[in-house]
């Protein structure tokens, strides 16, 4: 009898804008949530709860901006999501200030492709770390208003097809499709809100609260041992991350200010 192959559904949510300019958010990210067939189930009645406790309309996409703005409904969101045991979660994201003047040569495309080439690659090695070469994966990037998606797709696998260490075969669907689609990506787009609340200084007193990341930060793949680059990873270099004073693992030797961001390079599983 053959063996059932498993099957992976990762979905992925940005934050912050891709411009480049003075005008434009201070930092650009990617959260992806990965599921298998139990697990989305589970992930779609966790989204539904938190849809009912929060009134959002039916036909409404649920959105951090728009539904998820108070301390009591950031602490219950990422309470309930992370009470889940059954996914993985991966962040990519780049805090512009740190990057060179001529960066991407100001092209927002570009800047989007980079992003979104790192984030996929995680998922990847997320996919056949966690169900094997056999695994069946499905990922599902959100549309992005006025860019082309398919312009992405083809950069993204121009990248990782001659690349032997991405296991670009487990792939079945890649696609871009829009949030009101699936239950997951609106988890997706919280799961963005908890690390946009940890990086990116905000409200009267330009303040950041990590409390909503670290609360969730078990779901973090590897975070078991170390989280950085496969669970979470920052642009330029992973210290961006590392020398955060909230980072949960004070020894790690990636807060070093030189030569840390090559310390992880190579590593693909």
């Amino acid at each position: 009898m053959a063996t059932k192959q498993p099957r992976i559904f990762a979905y992925v949510d940005e934050t912050g804008d891709r411009g480049l300019s003075s005008k434009a958010s201070p930092v650009f990210g990617m959260a992806a949530v990965m599921v298998d067939d139990d697990g989305a189930a589970e992930l779609r009645q966790v989204v539904r709860d938190i849809r009912e406790l929060f009134s959002v309309p039916e036909g409404t996409v649920m959105s951090w901006k728009r539904h998820v703005k108070t301390h009591d409904h950031r602490r219950l969101a990422a309470a309930r999501l992370g009470a889940l045991t059954n996914l993985r979660v991966m962040y990519v994201y780049c805090r512009k200030a740190d990057l060179k003047r001529d960066a991407f040569n100001g092209d927002q495309a570009l800047f989007y492709n980079f992003i979104a080439l790192k984030m996929y690659k995680s998922i990847l090695w997320a996919g056949r770390n966690w169900a094997g070469e056999g695994a069946q994966l499905w990922t599902r990037f959100g549309h992005v208003r006025r860019h082309d998606h398919e312009a992405t797709k083809g950069y993204i696998l121009r990248q990782v097809i001659p690349d032997p260490k991405v296991p670009h075969h487990l792939e079945k669907g890649l696609r871009w499709v829009s949030a009101d689609r699936y239950l997951e990506s609106q988890a997706a787009d919280l799961y963005g809100g908890f690390l946009k609340a940890a990086i990116w200084p905000d409200g009267q007193f330009n303040l950041t609260e990590p409390a909503y990341l670290l609360s969730v930060w078990h779901q973090i793949r590897n975070s078991d041992s170390c989280a950085v680059p496969l669970g979470i990873m920052s642009s330029p270099t992973n210290v961006t991350v590392t020398n955060e004073p909230w980072f949960p693992c004070p020894g790690c030797p990636r807060k070093e200010t030189s030569g840390s961001s090559g310390a992880s390079k190579g590593r693909s599983t």
